[in-house]
């Protein structure tokens, strides 16, 4: 997992770095409709999603008229039921333009554990997916996106994961706008 942090700095180090075109910063914010997926040796179960909502900051690197690399950084308070986790998410997303003002986007996401209820000693402090969504940018400065975020790690701490057999995963939905300076 440290291998991908430092893979995901190299990365946004490299982009910044680089003769892009056009660099843009923004705020955004949002809900986001999460839950968590749990397997165990004896079956697997997802526990009814919790809403929260998600508010961050971005960085968007035109390296081409219809293509963008765009970090961010997310405060996301999102869990499962009756369960609330608070995360600092990092996705680095690819922006590619279909039509003008309308992008597709894809990346990894790094999620940096904050807070979260009782037991939080059983969650590992970091987190991976993917999130893939669309987004529709008005010539104002205002966009509106929608995202899916795909836990791909297991967030149980190695320890209490095998004495259970068991392996948690996050999941989550999210529906915002934001504005680019």
């Amino acid at each position: 997992m440290k291998k991908l942090v430092l893979l995901a700095v190299m990365a946004f180090g490299f982009v910044c770095s680089s003769s892009a075109q056009d660099v843009t910063f923004g705020i955004k914010g949002g809900l986001n409709f999460s839950t968590v997926k749990f397997d165990s040796d004896m079956g697997g179960a997802s526990p009814d999603g919790k809403t929260g909502f998600y508010i961050g900051g971005l960085a968007d690197f035109g390296i081409s008229e219809k293509f963008h690399i765009q970090p961010e950084a997310i405060f996301s308070f999102e869990g499962a039921d009756d369960y609330d986790m608070t995360y600092l998410n990092i996705p680095v997303l690819a922006k590619f333009y279909v039509v003008e003002g309308f992008n597709i986007q894809a990346g990894p996401q790094f999620g940096f554990l904050l807070d979260s209820d009782e037991d939080s000693e059983f969650l590992k402090t970091m987190n991976f997916g993917l999130s893939f969504g669309a987004g529709y940018e008005l010539p104002a400065g205002v966009f509106f996106d929608a995202r899916y975020n795909l836990g791909l790690s297991d967030v149980l701490d190695v320890d209490v994961a095998d004495a259970v057999g068991a392996e948690l995963k996050t999941r989550g939905f999210m529906v915002g706008l934001g504005y680019r300076f």
